[in-house]
């Protein structure tokens, strides 16, 4: 089954993004102006002397695919480290559904639906495909330890629904055959994928990917696209995404930032960003 039928709507291929985004640009703009789920306000981070984030402004709105782009060094984890939770900034704020999290730990944003996927691959090997996907149900867990190892009433229903709720992960992932499967026993492409399923089962309402095509070849990138195309479109949840891969950023985003050295240098369409000289010189290179 194809990712859009899980989700009850057909898949939808990375390059034949680009036209249905063009005719959502103006709506997201004009959501973003009134309905910002995840944003950061004079963002500065220093360690030492090396300056990472300087009043950097960060925004995602409600139905937005946000990406952040730029050159190694540009700052763009260290901005996803500071959403997440993992970074402390220096100065500035944090705002998630309107509330300041500036001191809300990695695991109390996870709880309150910050998402988060990691460069290199976070999962457990020795688990199962669905035991590593469970796991990102435990910020959702309401039983205490008691009712657990009893396995009756409100904790059983809990675990039932989980399981549930695993299984159709599972199913909108295209990994049926591999739900029993160790995942150490996979291939690159296929845990990367096991890492987006365990952010998904913490029901999130905002998914923040840090280079999630990172290693992968042309189909598995392609994959992974329409799954996040799927993500964001029939579950309509918003998506913070660093890629370095340009043909998808410029194909699947509503919109495009560019960091250089810390700096926000651009913020707009994809084919604004595109035009923008500063981009060009800084990050996408002149012909």
């Amino acid at each position: 089954m194809s990712p859009g039928d899980a989700l009850g709507r057909p898949a939808v291929e990375p390059a034949a993004a680009a036209p249905r985004n063009a005719a959502r640009h103006s709506a997201a703009r004009a959501a973003a102006a009134v309905d910002r789920v995840l944003e950061a306000r004079d963002l500065h981070l220093s360690f030492g002397a090396i300056q990472a984030l300087v009043g950097v402004n960060f925004h995602v709105a409600a139905g937005e695919l946000v990406s952040i782009i730029g050159p190694n060094g540009a700052g763009k984890s260290s901005l996803l480290n500071c959403l997440s939770g993992f970074y402390a900034p220096s100065s500035g704020t944090i705002r998630f559904d309107g509330r300041d999290i500036g001191r809300a730990s990695p695991p109390r944003r996870a709880a309150m639906g910050i998402a988060r996927t990691f460069q290199g691959i976070q999962t457990y090997p020795s688990m199962t495909v669905r035991e590593n996907i469970l796991c990102g149900c435990h910020c959702r867990m309401r039983t205490g330890l008691i009712a657990g190892a009893l396995w009756w009433g409100p904790s059983r229903r809990e675990m039932v629904r989980f399981v549930d709720e695993a299984e159709a992960i599972i199913e909108f992932l295209e990994l049926e055959p591999l739900r029993h499967t160790r995942v150490g026993e996979l291939g690159y492409g296929l845990r990367k994928r096991v890492d987006l399923g365990r952010a998904l089962a913490i029901d999130p309402k905002v998914l923040i990917l840090d280079e999630p095509m990172a290693g992968m070849n042309a189909d598995e990138k392609g994959d992974l696209a329409r799954y996040i195309l799927d993500i964001h479109d029939a579950r309509g949840v918003p998506v913070v995404l660093v890629e370095h891969d340009m043909e998808v950023v410029m194909d699947i985003s509503d919109r495009v930032m560019v960091l250089e050295w810390g700096r926000t240098i651009a913020d707009g369409t994809p084919a604004e960003v595109r035009a923008d000289p500063d981009v060009v010189r800084a990050y996408l290179g002149q012909e």
